[in-house]
């Protein structure tokens, strides 16, 4: 009986989930997006193609949402598609307004949802069904001139030079004549790093252009920093701003040291790490664990410190040596930050008077693992369930005979 329950619990999993898997992009639609310039009155026409990507009996409704609701026109509010249907073709019609209150982007959605075939196109829809969205945007011009700027950060050709790119969007009616950026860019405690200019460029109306700078020191450390940019362009300014990295926040250990050390005795470690990011970087601690032959014989931890930005800072962890012999051991630190473990082996000495440590060898970060992607975990779980239940096929048959 117990058996029995197992598997039915088995098999309900099992179709649950590919019930689940079969609701995944089950519907398409293409293009995603038309993106009309607006003109007083303008009648257009655009057309969609609806996908049934999971080849499969489904019905869908089609509607419209947004500023053209009222005056968009779909040649069907309603399809049916057979299992052998991959795709079928809807076209709409729109009509612009005389004119728009406000510039910029004017959007309208029309919705394309699954309902259950049984479902007419007057009942209710369920509100957990499976839609997607094809977006018609109205870009209506900024009288004159108007511009808007983005920043963008290329990877530096070496550690000492970094590229911007501020990029500008002319969204008026009117040509601009002379555009340029100022960059200016803050560290970890606010303070000015440096300012950079951009070089000098002219936008027709509708035209987007990458203003270049360039970031080039000596020494650039590692570290959180803040953009601000200043575009000018004819007697007009406009600003963004975005914080961005530069290298990796890191932690190393850089020496370790035993010292008025006696074997029996507690042992107390100095644990030196240098922290390369221009922020301080708090809880940061290390585990130490000593062995001989894969028999771990000591495994201990430092209290936690926090490390401010460039500079070195110190760990201290204690270790009771009753009972160790003098030896050559295995030894391997991993040190803790910011959600990450750097781990190094190395080899501990130990002697009456002293624990020395040979040179470390290379660090390798073991951080947070990466979540596995949502079809992953269906194919996984369908893997895994298909080979219970055969097994529970296998054991009911032997037991059979």
């Amino acid at each position: 009986m117990k058996l029995n329950k197992i598997m039915g619990i088995c098999m309900f999993s099992l179709i649950i989930i590919i019930l689940f898997s079969n609701s995944i992009n089950a519907l398409g639609v293409a293009p995603a997006r038309k993106i009309v310039d607006f003109t007083p009155n303008f009648e257009g026409e655009g057309e969609l193609k609806i996908v049934n990507s999971e080849a499969k009996d489904m019905k869908v409704l089609i509607y419209a949402e947004g500023e053209l609701a009222d005056s968009l026109y779909l040649e069907s509010n309603e399809l049916e598609f057979s299992s052998n249907e991959e795709y079928k073709f809807v076209k709409y019609k729109f009509k612009l307004p005389s004119e728009y209150e406000e510039p910029g982007k004017h959007q309208t959605n029309i919705i394309i949802r699954e309902v259950p075939i049984s479902t007419a196109s007057e009942g209710s829809v369920l509100g957990a069904s499976i839609a997607v969205v094809h977006n018609l945007v109205v870009d209506v011009p900024y009288p004159g001139k108007y511009a808007i700027v983005n920043l963008n950060i290329l990877g530096g050709i070496d550690e000492n030079r970094i590229e911007f790119v501020a990029s500008i969007d002319s969204l008026g009616t009117q040509k601009i004549i002379n555009a340029k950026a100022l960059i200016d860019i803050y560290g970890s405690t606010n303070e000015l790093v440096k300012s950079v200019e951009t070089n000098l460029a002219s936008i027709n109306p509708g035209e987007k252009v990458g203003l270049r700078g360039i970031w080039e020191d000596e020494v650039i450390n590692n570290g959180r920093y803040y953009a601000k940019v200043t575009l000018t362009y004819d007697g007009n300014v406009a600003y963004t701003e975005r914080v961005f990295d530069v290298g990796e926040m890191k932690v190393e250990i850089v020496d370790m040291s035993v010292e008025d050390f006696k074997l029996g005795e507690i042992a107390k470690f100095n644990i030196v790490v240098e922290n390369r990011w221009s922020e301080s970087i708090e809880d940061v601690f290390t585990e130490l664990v000593l062995s001989q032959e894969d028999l771990e014989i000591g495994r201990f931890k430092s209290a936690s410190e926090n490390i401010p930005a460039l500079s070195k800072g110190e760990l201290t962890a204690f270790w009771d040596t009753a009972g160790v012999e003098e030896g050559d051991y295995n030894a391997k630190s991993i040190l803790n930050y910011n959600e990450e473990q750097v781990e190094k082996d190395m080899r501990a000495i130990i002697s009456l008077n002293s624990i020395k440590f040979d040179l470390f060898g290379a660090g390798a970060v073991v951080g947070e693992t990466e979540g596995l992607d949502r079809s992953d975990i269906i194919i996984i779980a369908l893997v895994v369930l298909i080979l219970i239940n055969i097994g529970w096929f296998v054991y009911f048959r032997k037991r059979r005979k």
